[in-house]
């Protein structure tokens, strides 16, 4: 009964890594509409729905140090997806997705500092091998055309991993359900106070220029990651072991290669091949001894 529970919560979030794999085809495929308005919509939608969720759980009563906490946390997920967001403008899928795994290496010096987690020898050699694969990535664009532009792009993907890790490390913190502060509430906190963040860009979001063709992709955006994927992600990682769900994490830059390839006709190259084995093979390594 526990393999047959462990095996459909691995398929969601499979299928979860899938759906997430898919943020550049949006973003390639409509150009006219501004990543930051594909942004504001996403925390719209996510507001609005994880709202629904935390009432119908109950509202925890917050702190002071709550409040702080959560509005870091909103800072920090706004300047993820930020970056992301605009590394897939600026350079390759291949080379944004992959760039972001870089998540990997952060924790890896976060966590002792932060969360006092102590660190191993095999996560050093983790840590060596994928600095390796983001040295390919580079190299992969010198005396290129649009060098600058893909070098801009890898390192916004670079950063995007940075905020990630740092985001990481607040959910830890903030997440206590003994006081009933539940992945749901956390997350309408996130949105909303992400919102009135990015009201400070509406100008930049070209809104008055949107055209009623472009309803469709923008609410599709918000509701396919905001709810459909985050919600069968959070409903799959309560169905496995968590070692699985770090292990089929590493699969969302290899649907978005994958989907870049078939959809987007991006081809890939040796350097990308290498430094993405080289990032995700070290952090599936990881996951694997962790779990010895």
């Amino acid at each position: 009964m526990e393999t047959k529970r462990t095996f459909s919560g691995d398929l969601l979030v499979l299928v979860a890594m899938a759906i997430f794999g898919s943020y550049s085809l949006f973003l390639r495929l409509c150009p006219q509409i501004s990543p930051l308005t594909f942004l504001g919509i996403f925390q719209v939608v996510g507001m609005i729905s994880f709202f629904i969720i935390a009432r119908l759980q109950g509202m925890p009563r917050l702190t002071k140090r709550d409040y702080i906490l959560l509005a870091t946390l909103a800072v920090t997920a706004t300047m993820n997806d930020l970056c992301y967001f605009f590394a897939f403008t600026m350079t390759s899928v291949a080379n944004a997705a992959v760039a972001h795994q870089s998540v990997s290496i952060f924790l890896l010096i976060l966590a002792p500092l932060l969360l006092r987690e102590r660190t191993r020898k095999d996560e050093w050699v983790a840590l060596v091998v994928s600095l390796a694969g983001i040295v390919a990535l580079y190299s992969n664009q010198l005396g290129t055309s649009g060098e600058k532009s893909h070098l801009v792009g890898i390192t916004l993907g670079v950063i995007s991993g940075l905020f990630y890790a740092f985001l990481i490390v607040l959910y830890r913190t903030i997440l206590n359900p003994d006081r009933g502060i539940t992945i749901s509430a956390v997350n309408f906190w996130r949105y909303a106070m992400s919102t009135v963040l990015l009201l400070a860009v509406t100008p930049w979001m070209k809104l008055g220029e949107l055209q009623s063709s472009d309803v469709i992709p923008l609410i599709g955006f918000g509701l396919a990651f905001a709810v459909v994927a985050s919600g069968i992600h959070n409903y799959g990682i309560s169905k496995t072991r968590s070692l699985h769900v770090s292990i089929l994490g590493k699969s969302e830059p290899v649907f978005a290669i994958v989907y870049a390839f078939l959809i987007l006709r991006e081809p890939l190259t040796t350097q990308v091949v290498i430094g993405g084995t080289l990032i995700v093979g070290s952090s599936l390594w990881l996951a694997l001894k962790k779990g010895e």
